[in-house]
């Protein structure tokens, strides 16, 4: 997790808590110009553990060539503290670099355009695009919106406490509002969900779910949203948010820690603990509309050493492998669960996303 959570984390286990990797945003923005030289590559954003350790690793999936510090590279600085989620849209990446509170903007070669401030108290969390738009949580309890023309935060709106992932289904925005800074308090973590009009970007009801809602994609129809529970007794929890709101637990598939959406179905990661608090890692894959599960959708002998996060990319699956001790690497996996490429990263890697 991010800094505000850090001292949680490492006591109810880093591997469990979710970061944000919401990548149904990727598509055809509403920017304009910032002409891309890395066709084909691939970014892992590595959150570290403070601003002299985070970074960005470029992968070249043509030639095979691996650039570590890349954004240093390209802007003679580094990124930040904690950089926690990022997404290509249109013409540009957008990096929510919590610990500074911005928006790093940059274009497809990781040249930055511009820093958006998102203010005194609001920590960037994670990111979404639609309609011309990216829409990013604050830590606060927000979420704002930026017009990818003008690159301004051109309004905000209350959600629930500490929203995470949010995703984009119609003229609808999720949020998933996780509490999780009064895990140890009486309010306990949040159960609910935000459901925001984008017309009038309002909030229009809040969905209760279970306990610590972190991880939300979508699906075209509605929203899959994993609650990650108290990581002790309450385990985590996968539910459906159809349009009408019902939330469902799928039978075949009731508990995630994570996940992405591919081609149509849910490539996720169950992390488990047995008594002498061993990891024992699930590769779950659910699809819904033919009601099949599988317990083990990575069919390669190469498995992630320390499985973390889960991210779409284009018709491929990655994995990123690490902690807060040694730098990470990357696996990516086509959809039948073999092996397309491995990497290494940088420290803490949270979220790849690739460039076409």
């Amino acid at each position: 997790m991010k800094p505000i959570l850090r001292p949680f984390v490492f006591i109810l286990v880093a591997a469990m808590f979710a970061a944000c990797e919401n990548g149904n945003a990727d598509g055809d923005g509403g920017d304009g110009g910032g002409a891309a030289t890395s066709n084909g590559c691939y970014y892992a954003l590595n959150s570290g553990l403070d601003a002299s350790n985070s970074s960005l690793t470029r992968y070249d999936k043509n030639s095979g060539n691996v650039t570590q510090d890349y954004f240093f590279l390209q802007n003679n600085r580094g990124l930040g503290n904690l950089p926690n989620d990022m997404l290509v849209y249109g013409s540009k990446m957008y990096i929510a670099v919590s610990g500074e509170m911005t928006v790093e903007v940059t274009d497809l070669d990781a040249k930055s355009v511009k820093q958006i401030a998102c203010g005194a108290t609001h920590q960037p969390r994670c990111l979404a695009a639609a309609g011309g738009k990216v829409y990013v949580t604050y830590y606060d309890g927000y979420v704002a919106r930026i017009d990818t023309a003008t690159l301004e935060v051109e309004s905000e709106v209350e959600v629930g406490r500490n929203p995470e992932q949010l995703a984009v289904v119609g003229n609808a925005l999720y949020v998933a509002n996780s509490g999780g800074l009064d895990w140890n308090t009486d309010k306990g973590y949040d159960k609910t969900v935000s459901v925001i009009d984008l017309g009038t970007f309002t909030e229009t009801k809040k969905i209760e779910v279970a306990a610590n809602p972190t991880v939300v994609h979508a699906d075209g129809a509605g929203v899959y949203v994993i609650s990650q529970g108290n990581y002790g007794d309450v385990p985590p929890a996968l539910q459906y948010i159809d349009s009408e709101g019902t939330v469902t637990i799928p039978e075949l598939c009731p508990k995630l820690s994570d996940m992405c959406y591919v081609s149509g179905a849910v490539y996720g990661l169950l992390q488990e603990y047995d008594a002498l608090w061993n990891t024992i890692n699930s590769y779950i894959y659910y699809n819904k509309v033919k009601n099949v599960a599988e317990t083990s959708w990575i069919k390669d002998e190469v498995l992630p050493a320390k499985p973390y996060k889960l991210s779409a990319v284009g018709d491929a699956v990655a994995v990123t492998s690490g902690d807060y001790t040694s730098d990470g690497d990357v696996c990516l996996y086509d959809t039948d669960g073999m092996l397309l490429a491995k990497f290494a990263a940088g420290l803490y890697p949270v979220k790849v996303v690739k460039v076409d």
